[in-house]
């Protein structure tokens, strides 16, 4: 990958998709304190336009993915607002409590959905009041595993590293300039405490890599693969519609 060339390219993009696609005046970015959005922090702020970036913690979120984020604006040369969804996640729990399962599957991946989509309505808020577009932050490996929240991080107007394997990912924030200590913790959604990546889709972004490199990976890897991707292909389209009474 040509780190320059692509960087060029993606700014342009960007700005392409800012002004013809959407004819919006801004940018909207949630900021995590890991390598994705840090990256798209980088990107967002060589467009020059407006950016308004959001760290969102939840009452789960580490001291350290906070100071990370701060580092990630500060090496970005961007502002940042610090908006805590706490509030927000226990009045909706509370409210809900009478309705949800007393005894959900996996609950701590609903509560960190929750928690996503609750991120995806304050920036999509704040885009709309500022007449900006969603920036999201999915890599390759997130979209083809489907490794995201549908309407929560995977609702955005555009996803600059859609194309990017993860390995790509960190040659571009070492070639931005996206500070060590992001580029070098691992991976996590900051779901639930101590959740990382890798440990919940029980494969490495190596291999996932290597997959998406067209090469060959375990048998367990693959079937791992597999199974995340066939589990998500509802999230890779839009809803659907039947046809029209008179077309029937």
């Amino acid at each position: 990958m040509n780190l320059t060339a692509y960087t060029d390219y993606l700014i342009h993009w960007l700005e392409n998709k800012r002004q013809e696609l959407y004819q919006m005046d801004a940018y909207t970015l949630g900021v995590s304190g890991g390598v994705d959005s840090a990256v798209c922090a980088h990107l967002l702020a060589r467009t020059g336009a407006p950016v308004h970036a959001l760290m969102l913690p939840a009452a789960v979120s580490s001291e350290t993915d906070q100071s990370d984020a701060e580092a990630v604006l500060a090496s970005a040369g961007l502002g940042g607002a610090i908006i805590s969804i706490a509030p927000l996640y226990d009045l909706a729990m509370q409210q809900l409590a009478p309705v949800l399962n007393p005894d959900p599957e996996r609950v701590n991946v609903l509560r960190g959905n929750l928690m996503a989509r609750l991120r995806m309505i304050l920036l999509y808020t704040t885009a709309q009041s500022h007449r900006a577009i969603v920036v999201g932050t999915d890599n390759a490996a997130e979209i083809y595993t489907g490794y995201y929240t549908k309407y929560g991080d995977g609702g955005a107007d555009v996803l600059p590293l859609a194309a990017l394997r993860k390995e790509q990912v960190y040659e571009l924030a070492r070639h931005l300039g996206v500070p060590e200590r992001v580029v070098n913790k691992a991976p996590s959604a900051g779901l639930w405490a101590g959740q990382t990546d890798e440990d919940e889709m029980g494969v490495s972004y190596r291999e996932l890599d290597a997959f998406l490199r067209g090469e060959a990976v375990s048998a367990e890897a693959e079937k791992t693969i597999a199974w995340w991707h066939e589990r998500s292909r509802h999230k890779r389209m839009l809803p659907p519609v039947p046809p029209a009474p008179d077309a029937l």
